[in-house]
């Protein structure tokens, strides 16, 4: 249906996967109340490091969960056929890539929070209580399991058994569909598919299905990027000061969703001058090709790191050390393993990544 993206482009997607992963893993890092980040978060301590971690995990680094959805949309529809036997192509290829993982990192992530229930001092962490439900009800774990970031994994999956729909929404509405889906994500509002995911998809989907992905591919304006840059910049500030001193949720929440729309067309404009510079660096491309380990590992791994490592009275220094430290520990130890069971255990490896730079 659609023409072979070029190397370039092929190049720049790896690139902005490989720092859209390392800021979903800053995006995990925060380390204040529950760490856990909504649109309508506030800052409850007003310390400079809590203001610090914002700014980057619910500011700058927002943009990147929503890339992994536009990229997968994307990928999926570039070679997609809207016919019965396109989709129970498209189905039978997507099976192995994202169903067998979801399910080896749901069951090792459930083995690891039952099995650490027996060591103290790790099974007075809040996060191993919280998740531990024995081996009589282990299948929970394939619902709801600890490394709860796989829960992306369960909306591609969804999306892609949609994909028939999904096509003919965009296709026959010139792509006007993605504008009730994205008041759905305005207002934040699921209905079995995620809102942030059908919006995000949608788009990705949206360019590939209407060929437009090829007036994005020539690093051709510098104007627009730096626009769109210091737009990105400005949004993640004003969000950490309306997060500080207004307890509006409304207006936050709808600068929050201006900062991700900011944030995705700054990094994917800026990119367009950093891959010149990057196309040389294979230490890119080598992290690349592990950065599946990143995503599936990283939680409850760190998770359970800081709940290990802050104590009710820990220093706002305390928490602002870990917030660099751990995350970049955690990187390196993911991408460790993946190198090392790669080489030597590569079919275990396919499994594990769905056959990913395999």
């Amino acid at each position: 249906m659609s023409k072979p993206i070029s190397k370039y482009l092929s190049r720049k997607i790896k690139f902005i996967s490989v720092f859209a992963m390392f800021a979903i893993v800053f995006v995990h890092s925060y380390n204040y109340g529950n760490g856990t980040l909504t649109s309508d978060t506030f800052i409850s301590h007003y310390e400079a490091a809590e203001m610090f971690e914002y700014f980057f995990s619910n500011g700058l680094f927002a943009f990147a969960i929503p890339t992994f959805f536009i990229i997968s949309g994307f990928l999926l529809f570039i070679k997609y056929e809207n016919t019965v036997q396109g989709y129970f192509d498209k189905m039978k290829h997507r099976i192995f890539p994202l169903l067998v993982p979801y399910v080896l990192w749901a069951i090792l992530s459930g083995l690891t929070v039952t099995i650490l229930t027996n060591f103290e001092p790790v099974n007075q962490v809040d996060y191993i209580k919280s998740n531990a439900v024995g081996f009589n009800k282990f299948y929970l774990y394939l619902i709801n399991p600890p490394a709860y970031q796989l829960w992306f994994l369960r909306q591609v999956m969804l999306l892609t058994v949609l994909a028939p729909v999904i096509f003919a929404l965009i296709k026959y509405t010139r792509a006007f569909i993605l504008i009730p889906f994205g008041l759905l994500w305005v207002f934040n509002i699921d209905f079995i598919v995620r809102s942030d995911a059908l919006f995000f998809f949608g788009i990705g989907a949206a360019f590939a299905i209407l060929g437009k992905w090829r007036n994005f591919t020539k690093p051709d304006n510098k104007v627009s990027a730096v626009i769109f840059a210091l737009l990105w910049l400005g949004l993640s500030f004003l969000q950490m000061y309306l997060a500080v001193f207004t307890r509006n949720p409304i207006i936050l929440n709808i600068v929050h969703k201006l900062t991700v729309l900011a944030g995705i067309a700054g990094m994917w404009l800026v990119f367009d001058f950093i891959v010149r510079f990057l196309v040389t660096k294979k230490g890119l491309l080598l992290a690349s090709a592990h950065l599946f380990f990143v995503f599936a590992l990283h939680e409850p791994l760190l998770k359970i790191s800081y709940q290990m490592a802050i104590i009710p009275d820990s220093t706002d220094g305390s928490h602002f050390i870990l917030y660099i430290c751990l995350p970049i520990s955690v990187i390196a130890v993911c991408m460790i393993l993946s190198m090392v069971l790669r080489k030597i255990l590569r079919p275990v490896h396919n499994l594990l990544t769905g056959g990913r730079n395999s």
